[in-house]
């Protein structure tokens, strides 16, 4: 897909990688008729309304100075931004170019560039640059970049370093999330909001992406939407989701290992499509619920009472469809308690829960065979296994 970006960020944050917290924390931030992309001009973006643009490099510096004098990331962030403004895809004189650093780091040089606004301190700099740079016992690895910065054209270069911004304040980058967020909901509860709030960024963009389109995202339709999650999340009685439903692809990389649920679905003929949503809920759901019981959401043996509600209507289904369907094959009959149950919402102590929830809990009650959609699906099962 032409014009998008290729950087990338390591480092997870509340299981997280940088460029989705980032994403959020602009989503939050920016003004309301503004937009922010992922992965389309750079790491991400800002675009104003008034057609003036934020460039941003986020770089997780676990490991080492992403900001230090000669760092590879810094001057291929500057070489990065040099092409994208000879492309003409960005004005350079409408345009903000910001490093984003987390944890904290800093260098003489980043800070230099930081500091320089007019031509007159981007020269002195540059002078100052070539003269450290002729002092070094050998060229360092960012030798390419750095060519690239000093073959610019000087106007180029003079108005990219005063558009310049390093930004390395965060030891922590869901911190300022949480400041964010923090007025306006409970203190036990901002981390849960945070994580709920980058996955809903996150699967915003993706969705864009596996479209084919640019994963450019409106702040006031995101606001929208995360606004009426929150009002949701703090009604009494609702436990949120953390998981964002499988891509078709994901879903099929499931189900080719061909665990126990997905050979079940098989045994009553399930379709295809059947089979991938219950992959995608499946694995939805195992997420959902080790995430709630980090986060202290659900009490120990909730899980148990919950599973055993579940497996007393799954009997109750079965019962009731062998007496009215007695004349039906045990596929078509398996079938229809499977068809009963995949709609059904059992709330978990007395809480509602996600869509996908109850769906995939019973995936899981069936991958651990205990309760099948076929009559005889302990016998096939057994049957299936022999070498």
């Amino acid at each position: 897909m032409a014009g998008i970006a290729k950087h990338t960020a390591p480092g997870p944050y509340l299981g997280f990688a940088l460029q989705p917290v980032r994403l959020c924390h602009h989503l939050l931030s920016a003004p309301p008729d503004s937009s922010v992309s992922l992965e389309m001009l750079d790491d991400v973006a800002v675009h104003y309304a008034d057609g003036t643009l934020l460039l941003e490099q986020c770089k997780s510096a676990l490991s080492h100075n992403a900001l230090s004098n000669w760092s590879e990331d810094l001057w291929k962030a500057l070489a990065n931004w040099l092409d994208l403004v000879a492309s003409g895809k960005v004005d350079i004189a409408k345009t903000s170019f910001q490093i984003y650093v987390t944890p904290q780091r800093a260098g003489t040089v980043s800070s230099a560039m930081h500091a320089a606004t007019e031509p007159l301190a981007v020269h002195a700099l540059v002078a100052e640059i070539k003269k450290k740079l002729k002092a070094l016992k050998q060229p360092p690895k960012c030798g390419a970049h750095l060519q690239k910065f000093f073959d610019a054209p000087e106007a180029r270069r003079d108005a990219l370093i005063g558009h310049f911004s390093a930004v390395s304040v965060d030891d922590d980058p869901i911190e300022p999330l949480r400041q964010l967020l923090a007025p306006a909901i409970p203190t036990a509860s901002v981390d849960v909001i945070c994580h709920s709030a980058i996955g809903l960024a996150q699967e915003w963009a993706n969705q864009r992406l596996r479209k084919r389109m640019h994963a450019e995202i409106s702040v006031a339709a995101f606001r929208k939407n995360f606004h009426a999650f929150v009002q949701r999340n703090n009604m009494p009685g609702y436990l949120p989701s953390f998981t964002a439903a499988l891509s078709p692809d994901d879903a099929k990389a499931v189900l080719s290992t061909r665990p126990v649920f997905i050979k079940q679905l098989q045994l009553i003929q399930a379709t295809e499509e059947q089979q991938l949503r219950a992959a995608s809920d499946f694995m939805r759901t195992s997420g959902d619920k080790a995430t709630w019981a980090d986060q202290g959401l659900v009490y120990d043996g909730s899980f148990d009472d919950w599973e055993a509600s579940l497996l007393r209507r799954h009997a109750a289904i079965q019962g009731e469809v062998r007496d009215i369907f007695s004349d039906k094959t045990k596929v078509i009959q398996g079938r229809t308690v499977y068809n009963r149950c995949s709609v059904l919402d059992v709330p978990l102590d007395s809480r509602a829960l996600p869509g996908h929830f109850t769906h995939g809990g019973f995936h899981d009650l069936a991958e651990r065979r205990l309760l099948g959609w076929h009559a005889d699906h302990t016998s096939l099962l057994d049957k299936k296994d022999e070498p």
